[in-house]
């Protein structure tokens, strides 16, 4: 029989007195903008303090979005106008958003059965040009950092670690966002914990860290986190941006922040008693983890045997009750009209009309096969935090019947 189930919101989906309180206590305080607290420290600051010892890094910096974060980190890297910066071809469009608006042209390396970067493609698409490297822990799972970085260190490349999708997952016992030079995290309203909008920079290089901090606060007339003053400091001014977080995102990351432990062990657990329940299913294959064991536990995602037979397993599975879809419709990201027709706002110039530094790279359908082969075959169950375990029970018979209905016994 059909129900419905617990919302698949995560941190969104825990907001309550505490946080409704932190919010008010910065609206009586009259201190929303981080440097004007009246608190001391303030709460983007105690926020961000706490994300270093939740994370194990030494430097954070909270932003005003994970995209800000992204552009944040490209810019302490100095990627810019003439360089290459490779990103998986199956990602969120704000990946490849942040190198475009750094000035940079995206080349886009293959996915494999793991929806996260093929290293052995990330190889094969470096250049003399290439000045980062860009994987994406998607969907709570990380990617092979281990295989990443020894491609990356081989060539003295840095590596930008896209967390956005993966607050608190480890690899290898070490939180994704702090493997590489510099690593992001996203805090909107659909991640692990939530800000509404939000991001954060994680960083263990000083100079990094410094210059990240610039560039989100405008640039050269102050560095406004190092040493807690906003004032003179090492380095060079450059021309930056405004992506500060406000106090009351602060607030509410600092609280969010403390459910972070038991959101990812309810879905863990959640997650493994559906994978226990549904067993080995016959003519469709799991995702594979680089590190199964530090993965959010979100979602189960199989391959089936070809992209009609997902989609009618999907059609299935949705009249069944179980939330069931497939990432970006199976869409490689290069597919985005606007990457297509290589048009920025401006339309003038940009990382692929530079006269100086000119790029013959086009997308579109084909650039990719293999990603368009495994997001085409993908299905994806989604699980939520709130998950009972009847919940789990009915979603796991569900995923059976509708299994036994496309694939047969």
């Amino acid at each position: 029989m059909r129900r419905a189930f617990p919302p698949l919101g995560k941190g969104v989906d825990l907001i309550g007195d505490e946080e409704i309180d932190a919010v008010v206590a910065v609206l009586r305080d009259r201190s929303l903008f981080r440097y004007h607290s009246s608190r001391t420290p303030d709460r983007v600051a105690a926020f961000e303090a706490a994300a270093c010892e939740v994370f194990g890094c030494a430097h954070t910096l909270a932003t005003a979005s994970g995209t800000a974060a992204l552009r944040t980190a490209l810019a302490a890297l100095g990627v810019g106008c003439g360089d290459e910066v490779i990103v998986p071809s199956f990602t969120f469009i704000a990946t490849v958003g942040a190198v475009v608006n750094a000035g940079a042209v995206p080349v886009f390396a293959e996915i494999d059965d793991t929806l996260t970067i093929d290293p052995a493609d990330v190889a094969a698409k470096i250049t003399a040009r290439t000045a980062a490297i860009m994987p994406v822990h998607l969907e709570n799972a990380a990617c092979a950092m281990d295989e990443v970085m020894a491609i990356a260190g081989a060539r003295d490349i840095p590596v930008v670690e896209d967390a956005a999708q993966a607050v608190g997952v480890t690899y290898h016992g070490r939180t994704v966002g702090t493997i590489g030079a510099i690593g992001v995290h996203s805090f909107q309203e659909t991640k692990n914990i939530t800000t509404g909008e939000g991001g954060l920079v994680l960083t263990n290089d000083d100079d990094l860290y410094v210059r990240a901090a610039r560039f989100h606060d405008q640039g050269g007339q102050f560095v406004t986190q190092y040493r807690g003053t906003r004032g003179p400091e090492r380095g060079e001014p450059f021309v930056g941006d405004n992506l500060r977080m406000t106090e009351i995102a602060g607030a509410l990351g600092l609280v969010q922040l403390a459910r972070l432990p038991a959101l990812l062990d309810a879905m863990r657990s959640s997650c493994a008693r559906i994978r226990e329940a549904v067993g080995e299913l016959a003519g469709l294959t799991p995702r594979r983890l680089p590190d199964p064991a530090g993965a959010g536990g979100s979602s189960l995602t199989w391959f089936a045997p070809d992209a009609p037979t997902a989609r009618r397993l999907l059609d299935e599975l949705r009249t069944e009750g179980v939330p069931a879809a497939q990432m970006y419709d199976g869409r490689p990201v290069y597919t985005n009209p606007a990457l297509v027709a290589r048009r920025t706002a401006s339309n003038k110039g940009g990382p692929w009309h530079c006269g100086e530094h000119p790029s013959a790279a086009s997308y579109g359908p084909g650039l990719c096969p293999r990603t368009e082969d495994w997001a085409g075959r993908s299905v994806t169950v989604g699980i939520g935090p709130a998950f009972t375990a009847g919940d789990c029970e009915q979603v796991a018979a569900g995923i059976r019947a509708a299994c036994k209905r496309v694939l047969g016994p």
